[in-house]
């Protein structure tokens, strides 16, 4: 299914924080790993009267000498652990250099940080990785950075958390997850997410003590959805473990989409969250830019995003390393 990770660097210790699960893909997967180090045209000038001596070519020239020694540093750190690394260091804008090198090779993985700095802090989630995420049609890892985090050395998946709720939409993860697990040897929380009590009256406008003609009480109207959830989570769970997963699991669950997504991946050890960037179910209960951003944002967990509704469905799963 992948053929490369691509993993986006600005030069900065948040950026840098992706790395360990760069590192644990690219060792599990047997993967080759590119890494970029866009070197963005600056807005700033420094006048003539201050340095004479300087021209902008000299100052763009030394800024890419300082990309490819950086890029170089980093990927030998890289190599030492026996992966094989590459480095680009285009003269472009970051997300269209991101996007376009993963462009080269549909079966790229990228990776990368929600955020970094470099500078006058370039990188956060809503500016290049949001645009890479909604431009790219390669898969996309994220990682909530933040500043003063250690960078851990390793880190090693062993779960893979997986939001379902129904829809054709939200089982286009469901190739790369089949994929991930049989690689890797990870177990598969398959989580679908049903409304609380107050969802459920906020939505129909009624109280818990009111009754209207038509509207079933909370009681009556969450003992069918769990029931039908429930078939639909074992039968997807059949279904994965006949196409290759390690091992799944079924998870139902009550409250706000993205909090109980979140909440169950923070409570389990080296997990990696999968998910399509949005799908259906009723009114839309899994949308990108609220409930995949908030997943990202709460969880502190690597969010592997697919966006969507690119090939009218969910992809065929015909054993364990299936192609989406």
């Amino acid at each position: 299914m992948y053929t490369r990770i691509l993993a986006p660097l600005d030069g900065s210790e948040v950026s840098e924080q992706v790395l360990p699960y760069t590192r644990s893909l690219a060792a599990g997967l047997s993967l080759p790993v590119t890494l970029l180090y866009a070197v963005e045209p600056e807005h700033i000038s420094i006048p003539q009267s201050l340095n004479p001596g300087l021209h902008l070519e000299e100052l763009a020239a030394n800024r890419a000498r300082h990309a490819r020694f950086y890029a170089e540093s980093v990927a030998a750190g890289l190599r030492r652990g026996g992966l094989r690394v590459e480095t680009a260091t285009p003269s472009a804008e970051p997300a269209a250099a991101i996007v376009e090198e993963a462009d080269k090779d549909p079966g790229t993985l990228i990776t990368m940080s929600s955020h970094g700095r470099a500078g006058l802090a370039r990188w956060w989630l809503g500016s290049v990785t949001d645009k890479v995420l909604h431009l790219t049609h390669n898969p996309l890892l994220i990682i909530r950075a933040g500043s003063g985090q250690q960078t851990a050395p390793e880190s090693a998946f062993e779960r893979l958390t997986v939001p379902v709720d129904g829809s054709e939409l939200a089982e286009e993860i469901l190739p790369h997850v089949v994929y991930l697990s049989a690689a890797m040897g990870l177990t598969v929380d398959l989580a679908q997410v049903n409304p609380s009590g107050e969802e459920y009256y906020r939505s129909v406008s009624i109280g818990p003590s009111e009754t209207m003609q038509g509207i079933p009480s909370y009681e009556d109207y969450i003992r069918v959805l769990d029931g039908e959830s429930e078939g639909y989570l074992a039968g997807l769970k059949e279904r994965l473990a006949g196409q290759g997963a390690a091992a799944v699991e079924t998870r139902l669950l009550h409250g706000p989409v993205a909090e109980s997504i979140a909440d169950l991946a923070s409570a389990t050890a080296n997990n990696l969250v999968a998910m399509t960037t949005h799908g259906r179910s009723g009114v839309g209960r899994l949308v990108l830019g609220s409930i995949a951003e908030r997943v990202v944002r709460q969880s502190g967990d690597p969010v592997l995003l697919v966006r969507g509704g690119q090939g009218g469905g969910a992809a065929p799963l015909t054993g364990a390393l299936a192609l989406a």
